[in-house]
């Protein structure tokens, strides 16, 4: 049985669908999602009468239970729940909360066994990935969407499993290999869930909200640790979270800067970003991730570049000042050691390395050290790497950081362990992603009108741009850096569902402005147009 609506507005705008193979679809999804509530409730049931902490272990499982089944009928919001949850926590000072970490770890709620190496994000992630295909087939014919990265993303897919298999069949831990691989798995799959999830600038709008919101929470949280900690602990704190944790604050930090700045921002929006922005601060200067400055100072030189191109007046209102404010700042703390001034010893340690302080030269010579080697494993195996699973080689012996579980196979310098792990083509694809993306994220910023929209989408590009220069220094591939990663390159170059009154940036305006013959068009039926609400519209039929 079928049923035709027609607009009031005599235009035409024809909704044809089948009432029967609707009703029979949410059927089955509502049973879906039943079986998988009850048979998970049953899990965590029987798991939960065997440990000591059934509440905790019930109201974490429960959660994750919840929000897969809730992948089937709200996407949007369980992809924006996905992204909080992943970014809330951290392994130093959230630990109990390890959404991006294994079901084997004891420290956690999320605790089932020592066997047990998923992670809840991975659990998540796949089985939204098969909610959306099945999701996509009924309503578009395919799995998922067309973007321009997703062969890029799923060609670095298949490099990984080639780097798993050179690694293991030479003698490669496994373990380790698949500790190594798997924030890299991670990336393509968020990838492809962010663009076929996310349609809309509002829907991207509120996921960076939620991620904005997540990271000023952890930072709350990472602050009640450090409070917790005794004197003589705060003292002996080398940094405060984990390694990546501050490039997700730097995020904040870009968009703060970008709103006081962008014509078109509310004054409430601009108000709560300073407010929220104080926390991030001070956990950002306990934190001391040189890295993470140095990749905020880049983004800033390119807001500066971005303010006078496009708000020429704002440029030379806010830029001199700024300049004269920095330099006064690192005249002032240039030999602090202090919290606050460890900004100006980040910039120092560029600048002018011979004058930084004994800890940070003895950080730099490590890196060279371990630059050092890297480049000769590279120079020993450059065209497949030598796999995951197997430590790089050292040739120079690097100081002894033997509390760091696998100093011998993660180093500091992210990018050229990507060449080391997947050989050459592995890192040109990932630069080329990466490129992509920063170019086309600026295109499409150039056809946002200014406002918040406009400041969501410079964001993005900030991001992509600090993650990678971040990589190039520290430890970056973390799975939260991942999610956030994967959102800004779905922002730079999804397909987005614009409203009405919106041009689609993706049409330029000789294609938008050509005529249609109606002698091309075969048959009434093609000459239906699906619209962004699902309906179908006749008015373009003459």
């Amino acid at each position: 049985m079928s049923v035709v609506e027609l607009s009031p507005t005599g235009r035409g705008s024809i909704d044809i669908k089948s009432t029967d193979t609707q009703g029979r679809r949410n059927r089955r999804q509502w049973w879906v999602a039943y079986a998988i509530v009850m048979l998970g409730g049953l899990f965590v049931a029987a798991i939960a009468y065997q440990r000591s902490y059934q509440l905790y272990l019930g109201v974490s499982m429960g959660v994750l239970i919840l929000l897969i089944v809730a992948w089937i009928k709200f996407p949007k919001a369980s992809f924006g729940t996905t992204v909080f949850l992943a970014l809330l926590g951290d392994g130093v000072t959230v630990a109990w909360w390890p959404f991006t970490k294994n079901l084997s770890s004891r420290e956690s709620i999320f605790f089932l066994s020592d066997g047990v190496s998923l992670r809840p994000v991975e659990i998540v992630v796949l089985a939204a990935l098969a909610a959306t295909a099945y999701r996509n087939m009924a309503r578009i014919g395919r799995p998922f969407v067309k973007a321009p990265l997703v062969w890029p993303v799923l060609a670095f897919l298949g490099l990984i499993a080639i780097g798993l298999y050179t690694g293991l069949s030479k003698g490669g831990d496994m373990r380790v290999a698949i500790f190594e691989s798997r924030p890299l798995i991670l990336l393509p799959l968020a990838y492809i869930l962010a663009i076929n999830t996310l349609e809309t600038r509002t829907d991207y709008r509120r996921v960076y909200w939620v991620a904005l919101t997540a990271i000023v929470i952890q930072s709350l949280l990472s602050l009640q640790y450090y409070s917790n900690l005794a004197l003589a602990e705060r003292e002996q704190l080398e940094a405060l979270t984990e390694h990546g944790a501050a490039i997700g604050m730097n995020l904040l930090f870009v968009f703060l800067i970008l709103a006081m700045a962008t014509y078109g921002v509310a004054k409430r929006v601009r108000f709560t970003l300073l407010a929220a922005s104080v926390p991030v601060i001070v956990a950002y200067l306990i934190s001391q991730r040189r890295a993470a400055v140095v990749a905020l100072a880049i983004a800033l030189v390119m807001f500066a570049v971005t303010l006078f191109w496009r708000q020429r007046r704002t440029f030379w209102k806010v830029v001199p000042f700024a300049v004269i404010v920095t330099v006064g700042y690192l005249g002032a703390f240039w030999n602090s050691e202090s919290s606050a001034g460890f900004p100006a010893q980040a910039v120092k340690t560029v600048v002018s390395p011979d004058q930084a302080s004994e800890k940070d030269q003895s950080s730099n010579l490590y890196r060279d050290i371990e630059n050092f080697n890297l480049s000769f494993t590279i120079r020993a195996e450059p065209v497949l790497g030598q796999g995951f699973g197997r430590p790089f080689l050292r040739p120079l012996p690097l100081p002894d950081i033997s509390q760091f579980e696998f100093h011998e196979y993660l180093p500091h310098n992210s990018l050229l362990w990507l060449w080391i792990k997947m050989g050459y083509l592995g890192l040109g694809v990932m630069l080329y992603i990466i490129g992509r993306s920063i170019v086309q994220g600026v295109s499409r910023f150039r056809r946002v009108p200014a406002g918040i929209d406009s400041v969501v989408a410079l964001s993005a590009v900030f991001f992509v741009v600090m993650f990678t220069v971040f990589l190039y220094v520290d430890i970056a591939w973390e799975s939260r850096n991942v999610i956030l990663m994967a959102v800004s390159m779905a922002l730079c170059t999804g397909p987005l569902r614009k409203a009405d009154d919106e041009p689609d940036p993706t049409i330029d305006d000789d294609a938008r402005l050509r005529p249609v013959d109606p002698a091309s068009l075969e048959t009434p039926v093609e000459q239906l147009r699906l619209v962004p609400g699902g309906s179908r519209s006749a008015s373009a039929v003459r």
